[in-house]
């Protein structure tokens, strides 16, 4: 018995070998392998699933959901592949609800164009141009909202000062409009990345956010915008499955759980999942839970690391504050 595990094990590696290599999305130009074996963890806490494990153990789900996708006339094999059909599954567990995902994920992609540019160069708060620009314009600071991606076999970490963002102004300032535009680049951005990383490193990779609560008070919230914010994240949540893996809620003051209670019926059923409030300086538990993704030497100091820079100012890598095209709604 033993034995035919092994075999089926091996059959099936030597299968997905042949017939996965290469993907045509474009952030994957010039890589040849569509999904990559597994790396080495990157440190102890580094628990990431092997992809081609997650494959292997719900084969039977992804061809059920490949099959129901075969007719629709934006699938395309090159790029929806095994990995792209297991993230539905995972996310939704029932195959209707992950097909229904799919598809309309297919259109959504198409609808704004999701399949034809590589913007890994041009983390959302580098871009100077277009709605994302005024949006990122109307927060009280620049290092507002940060994408940083400072190891290559790793995920994305985004910093948010949610001091920084006034909803009153931003209501006051701006309309709906910039929503999707501001929500949209900051997925779309991460979402490439993450899909790199998965690809290249064979590990599902996944990013965190940091919510900095210092200085947060209740004048700065709005209804709106959390109405605002709330319809947009749900418009784009089954498009982006299994990307997200935490929101660390930082240095939050004792009325963040009031708070939270407020808004969080506002926000989709896997984003409240997701959200956990810790304090790393004074909680070695929690200061051990941040280094399952982020070394201790990337951590910004203000976050209880090492690093001395601030948010704002840890470049990511060798394609910082390099240009890239983008469209006119970004």
């Amino acid at each position: 018995m033993e034995h035919s595990i092994d075999s089926h094990i091996t059959q099936f590696l030597t299968s997905f070998g042949a017939n996965q290599t290469m993907t045509s999305w474009p952030w994957m130009k010039g890589v040849e392998v569509a999904i990559a074996d597994p790396v080495e963890p990157v440190c102890t806490e580094d628990d990431r699933p092997a992809v081609k494990a997650l494959i292997l153990k719900h084969s039977e789900k992804i061809d059920k959901i490949k099959t129901a996708l075969e007719d629709d006339p934006l699938y395309n094999p090159k790029k929806h592949d095994d990995l792209w059909i297991l993230r539905f599954w995972l996310s939704h567990k029932k195959s209707k609800a992950a097909i229904e995902a799919a598809k309309h994920t297919l259109e959504f992609r198409k609808k704004y164009h999701l399949d034809e540019l590589d913007i890994r160069k041009m983390p959302p708060q580098e871009v100077k141009d277009g709605k994302l620009a005024e949006y990122n314009a109307a927060w009280k600071r620049k290092d507002g909202i940060v994408c940083y991606h400072p190891d290559p076999k790793r995920g994305v970490i985004v910093f948010i000062a949610v001091e920084a963002r006034d909803q009153n102004v931003l209501v006051e300032k701006l309309s709906e409009d910039y929503w999707l535009p501001a929500l949209l680049y900051l997925d779309e951005y991460s979402f490439q990345c993450l899909d790199y990383v998965t690809r290249t490193t064979g590990r599902l990779t996944k990013l965190i956010r940091f919510a900095d609560c210092r200085g947060l008070s209740l004048g700065g919230l709005n209804m709106e915008c959390t109405r605002r914010d709330a319809r947009f994240m749900a418009l784009m949540e089954d498009c982006y499955p299994q990307m997200t893996e935490c929101i660390f809620v930082c240095n939050a003051p004792t009325l963040i759980g009031v708070i939270w209670k407020t808004f969080s019926p506002f926000f989709p059923k896997r984003v409240r999942s997701k959200f956990d409030i810790v304090y790393p300086k004074d909680n070695a538990k929690d200061h051990k839970k941040l280094l399952r993704y982020i070394s201790e030497e990337n951590i910004p100091d203000i976050h209880e690391g090492k690093n001395p820079a601030s948010p704002e100012k840890c470049t990511s890598d060798e394609t910082s504050n390099k240009r890239a095209e983008v469209y006119w709604w970004w």
